[in-house]
């Protein structure tokens, strides 16, 4: 064998039993452990601490599932009808509504829109409401008598179905109001206020 090869073998030889040898002059005859070494850490808080979030004891929003729209009779003003968009809390708790609603006419429960939807006049400031079990949020839709002006001429349809979205809601309720439309999509014709309660 070549003196290479062997001093290859010694040296390697050596590698593996180096660790052994320190391993055991780390423990004494007696059996005790040699010291262990502490390490401290220290960790500094950040300037501005992260805010406790809690849990809301007040009610949940309302949702879509939670209301019943019904519409009121009308009222008439200067080429305005008004009518009244009763959302009534169906469900068996408290919840809350706040800021317009989305309305629309359509053609039937679930169908088309017809003409432009609501629009919402600015200068009002919304108020939370919270509604009990059975209690009734209102809205106000103004609807235009197409039939007076000129603007929707040719464009004047009957209507049977209003829809409309509760505040922050993604799912539609709907009921009946036979009026007069205006299937034009650029003619806002419907206008509605901020959701109120009421008796």
């Amino acid at each position: 064998m070549r003196a290479s090869a062997i001093t290859g073998r010694r040296v390697l030889a050596a590698c593996v039993l180096a660790p052994i040898a320190v391993l055991a002059a780390a423990c004494s005859s007696s059996g005790s452990a040699a010291p262990a070494t502490t390490v401290t850490v220290t960790v500094t808080p950040s300037s501005s601490p992260s805010p406790t979030v809690s849990a809301s004891s007040g009610p949940s929003q309302c949702a879509t599932a939670d209301l019943k729209l019904s519409v009121g009779a009308g009222n008439g003003a200067a080429g305005t009808v008004y009518y009244p968009l009763d959302f009534t809390n169906a469900s068996g708790s408290d919840c809350t509504m706040y800021g317009y609603p989305g309305v629309a006419f359509v053609t039937s429960a679930g169908g088309s829109q017809v003409g432009a939807p609501a629009g919402r006049p600015g200068g009002i400031t919304p108020a939370l409401v919270t509604l009990a079990p059975g209690a009734v949020a209102h809205a106000t839709l103004g609807v235009s008598d197409v039939l007076i002006g000129n603007n929707c001429r040719g464009h004047q349809v009957q209507v049977s179905w209003v829809q409309a979205y509760p505040p922050d809601q993604y799912t539609a309720l709907y009921a009946p109001l036979s009026v007069q439309g205006c299937a034009k999509r650029s003619l806002v014709t419907l206008h509605v206020s901020t959701v109120t309660s009421g008796p």
